[in-house]
């Protein structure tokens, strides 16, 4: 549970300091132009979805960080009150790259 805190934690952090983009076309969106640091996927993102995100990711080596809650955990977290599969991190704020290196999955 401490690490689904942690990351829990960073998310939080990176939302309100970063620059972030949510849902699925304007993440897909942002893959394509290159723009992102991070994709965040939530474990109950639809698959066909996540696929096309996962490919456009690995095409253009952006890492992918899986999280652990389901897509209403993570709109919650960032203070959205709907779900959130898809999140986009263009910016982390003040969060260093060092603290999301041991959640990359994909």
């Amino acid at each position: 549970m401490a690490l689904r805190e942690s990351i829990d934690n960073i998310i939080r952090y990176i939302a309100r300091t970063g620059k972030i983009v949510e849902g699925f076309n304007q993440t897909l969106k942002y893959i394509k132009l290159g723009k992102l640091k991070y994709v965040v996927v939530a474990s109950n993102a639809p698959e066909e979805m996540k696929n096309d995100v996962l490919y456009y990711a690995r095409l253009s080596g952006i890492p992918v960080v899986e999280y652990p809650g389901t897509n209403r955990d993570l709109g919650t977290l960032i203070g959205k009150p709907f779900s959130v599969a898809f999140l986009g991190v263009i910016d982390l704020g003040q969060v260093s790259e060092d603290m999301l290196k041991p959640f990359i999955k994909m």
